[in-house]
Order: structure tokens, then C-alpha cells, then sequence
């Protein structure tokens, strides 16, 4: 069960604010307007706020995306987990918008188009990745990392130049979250460069894959299990950190 908190109103009225957050796919922005347009009400049956035939794996990656930034909270019962509240205002801070700048020529705008799309997308990865740090392991101060440094994105921005999506870079950090959360040998390697280099991020995308295709088991196991599952964080300390972008 699904709860919406927003004004009732005789006509959908929606805030703009989550359309134009470039932490969110279409997908996670569509399924947050039908939610917000159909629950106010109070309370709605996410499959029947949805239009039918819709994948549950793709309206559950949606919700996922809407939790990382801050427009879905769950209610807490794992045996329920989709059931939560939705809200049209994030409890995160949102990215900075990219300057408005002057049309240029056609040709011009398309790459212009596709470097805005690549940085909106790697930004939305960072995000996650920032979200994620900061609940997976106790700090005294947290420090989000910045995209305007573009070494924190570089090796982001490399996967998805090859072809890989937000959602195959943000189930890798998921997974390694999952796996190497609350470990303090884990954390530093927990960044920005070492998940997604390519020494490392073929590799951890066929486990976070496997890992997503298993239910996405918890891991109270002890870690010689984790390592025998296949993930060890101790190949890291084998290999020179960086790689190719």
C-alpha cells in the first residue's frame, strides 16, 4: 500500500521541482506523477495506480529510484517492501540545475544535448553512490563527493560511454553496499574510481547481477561466505587503484 502526501485538488496540479531532478529516469518521474495524480485520496494499491502490463522488476527499480532521492520513504516492514509513502517534494537536497545557455546550431546541439544527458546521468549515479557511503558505514562527518571535481565522475562517465546505464552502475553500488556496508577495510574503496574502473567494474556488475537475480539476499552471513559467494574486498588491495577510464 502506497500513501501520497500532497493538497487535495480537483485537478492534478503537480510540482515541477521532481520533473526536472536529473537524479530520476522517465520512468521514476512517470511513476511518481501517476502516484501523486491518482493517491489524492490518502492511500492507493501501487498495481493499480499503475498502467497494466508494467514489469514488477521495473516499477520496483523505479521506487528504488525515487527512495535514493528522498520522494519515497518505505514503511520499515521487510516482509511489505513496497509499501511506503510517496511525496512530491524530495527530503534531499536536489542537483544543481545546468545553466540555460544560448541555442546553438543543430548540429552543435546535439552533442551539447548528449554531454548535458551523460553529465545528468553521471550525477545521478554519484548521488547514489553519496547516499549510499553515507548510510553504509558510521562517519563523524560525513563529505558528500562533488561532481564539479570531474575526477569523481570520470570513471562514471567512461562506463556509460561504453553503453552501460545508471541502473547497471547504481546496482553495483547496491551490491557492493550490500556486501561490504558497516566494514571499515571496505570503506575507502567504497568511492567514486574503484567500482566502476576497469580492472574492477565487469567483474562486479556479473556478481551485483547475480546478486539482483537472487532476491537480493542480506548479508548477515559471515564474510568467509561473502568471499566463497565471490565477493572478496581484499582483491583491491592486489591491484593498483585508478585504472583505465
Amino acid at each position: 500500500m502506497i500513501r501520497v502526501e500532497r493538497d487535495e485538488t480537483a485537478r492534478v496540479v503537480l510540482a515541477r521541482a521532481f520533473l526536472d531532478d536529473p537524479r530520476l529516469s522517465l520512468r521514476a518521474r512517470g511513476l511518481l506523477a501517476t502516484l501523486l495524480a491518482r493517491g489524492a485520496a490518502g492511500e492507493l494499491d501501487l498495481w493499480t495506480a499503475v498502467a497494466p502490463g508494467e514489469r514488477p522488476g521495473d516499477v520496483e527499480g523505479a521506487l528504488r529510484e525515487l527512495e535514493r532521492a528522498g520522494y519515497f520513504a518505505r514503511a520499515g516492514d521487510a516482509s511489505a517492501p513496497l509499501d511506503g509513502t510517496v511525496r512530491e517534494t524530495s527530503t534531499l537536497p536536489l542537483l544543481s540545475a545546468t545553466p540555460a545557455a544560448r541555442r546553438p546550431p543543430a548540429a552543435e546541439a546535439d552533442s551539447v544535448g548528449r554531454e548535458r544527458e551523460e553529465a545528468e546521468a553521471a550525477e545521478r549515479v554519484l548521488a547514489a553512490l553519496n547516499q549510499l557511503r553515507a548510510s553504509s558505514w558510521t562517519w563523524a562527518r560525513y563529505t558528500p563527493l562533488s561532481a564539479k571535481h570531474a575526477k569523481n565522475v570520470e570513471h562514471i562517465r567512461g562506463r556509460l560511454r561504453e553503453g552501460y546505464t545508471v541502473a547497471d552502475l547504481t546496482l553495483v553500488l547496491e551490491y557492493l553496499a550490500c556486501v561490504d556496508g558497516g566494514k571499515d577495510a571496505s570503506r575507502r574503496y567504497f568511492d567514486s574510481v574503484t567500482p566502476f574502473n576497469t580492472k574492477n567494474f565487469e567483474r562486479n556488475l556479473a556478481l551485483a547481477r547475480d546478486w539482483e537475480a537472487r532476491g537480493r539476499p542480506a548479508t548477515s552471513e559471515p564474510l568467509a561466505l561473502q568471499r566463497a559467494d565471490g565477493h572478496d574486498p581484499a582483491i583491491y588491495e592486489k591491484r593498483v587503484r585508478g585504472g583505465g577510464q
